[in-house]
């Protein structure tokens, strides 16, 4: 009867909607732990045992999207409940970051840091360094008590998702998760109505042959081509490393190929609309509005809507990027790139990336 069970289960999953390596996995990870249930139904009734399995795959489907990532949990009724989704998004430097948070400047549901005027690309951590004399790296930080403070001057505290994308928030994340999940919150925070912190992440990755979409890789470069070789794969493994640590401590996280915010738009939409059903209004026409949500002190580098921009750079010619493989092809657009392939190492990091994004 059991094997009935696991069975009928089993091609429950099978079906199109669950054919997901990870969700699988993932279903299958918690019908495991249910298996004294259905084995103790067994004994009853075959139809029940099915009847809850199947409950179960459903549940758990609910909560996972097509590339194993956790939802939001409750995000739409999440000011009702005195709660607030603290998104975080991070990156390797001048990676891609910046294209997120025009993104997400585009829904009123949303709240950033751009307001303090005075901190480059609307980051949080000048915001520490002028308030507190604290570092850049966030390992030289004592802890979320002030940031939390300090930020809360500047987020509008009624908005559902209260935004911060400092780069080098990826050096800290699983003490960052442990401390938010049971800080006190700051006494701004408290007036406002805010009751608790739902922590969620959004990790950005640029496929390397985008690399001459940016200044700072041709800087690099002139170091030489293993001096980028080594800092790209450095930053791809911090990147997988945060994926697998925050999808192990059940933290809601969304990965995002930079690539994607430019030529597949309306797919990535959906994937963040689906990853923060509470967001709305969210659109890559959006240009930022100067005095509004941005000021001069920002330094703001995009000087277009992404949409504009995505339309204006042709994928193949500018970086030898095939859209409908979501994979680069051309290495001769950026020279160190057929160097860079030919480690294992490098090859691996980037699977992961693309096979999670």
């Amino acid at each position: 009867q059991v094997s009935g069970i696991s069975g009928s289960l089993l091609a429950h999953i099978a079906e199109p909607r669950y054919r997901d390596f990870y969700q699988m996995k993932a279903i299958l990870q918690v019908c495991h732990l249910s298996g004294v249930i259905l084995v103790f139904l067994a004994a009853l009734h075959h139809n029940a045992a099915l009847r809850v399995g199947e409950s179960l795959v459903e549940k758990m489907a609910g909560s996972w999207n097509v590339t194993g990532e956790q939802s939001v949990v409750q995000c739409e009724d999440i000011t009702t409940s005195g709660k607030r989704v603290l998104l975080l998004s991070v990156t390797a430097p001048y990676h891609g970051s910046t294209s997120i948070l025009q993104l997400m400047m585009s829904s009123p549901d949303v709240s950033n840091l751009c307001s303090y005027g005075e901190n480059w690309q609307c980051d949080g951590m000048p915001i520490m360094r002028d308030e507190e004399g604290w570092s850049d790296d966030i390992d030289d930080w004592h802890g979320w008590q002030k940031p939390l403070q300090h930020f809360s001057t500047y987020w509008n505290l009624s908005s559902p998702v209260l935004l911060e994308k400092s780069p080098n928030l990826i050096h800290a994340i699983e003490d960052s998760v442990k401390e938010l999940s049971s800080i006190e919150l700051p006494e701004l925070m408290r007036t406002a109505g805010v009751e608790g912190l739902e922590l969620a992440y959004i990790i950005t990755w640029r496929p390397p042959c985008l690399s001459p979409l940016s200044s700072h890789s041709y800087e690099r470069l002139e170091h030489g081509s293993d001096e980028w070789i080594h800092h790209e794969e450095l930053f791809y493994k911090q990147l997988v490393d945060a994926h697998k640590l925050l999808l192990e401590m059940g933290v809601p996280t969304l990965l995002i190929n930079v690539a994607d915010t430019l030529w597949r738009q309306d797919e990535t939409l959906k994937r963040v609309q689906d990853f923060l059903p509470c967001v709305s209004g969210l659109g890559f026409d959006y240009m930022p509005e100067m005095g509004k949500d941005i000021f001069h002190g920002n330094h703001w580098k995009l000087e277009s809507t992404l949409k504009s921009f995505g339309e204006s750079v042709d994928p193949v010619d500018c970086c030898g990027y095939d859209v409908v493989t979501t994979e680069c092809l051309d290495v001769s657009k950026w020279p160190p790139l057929e160097h860079a392939l030919s480690r294992s190492s490098f090859i691996e990091l980037i699977s992961y990336l693309h096979s999670h994004s």
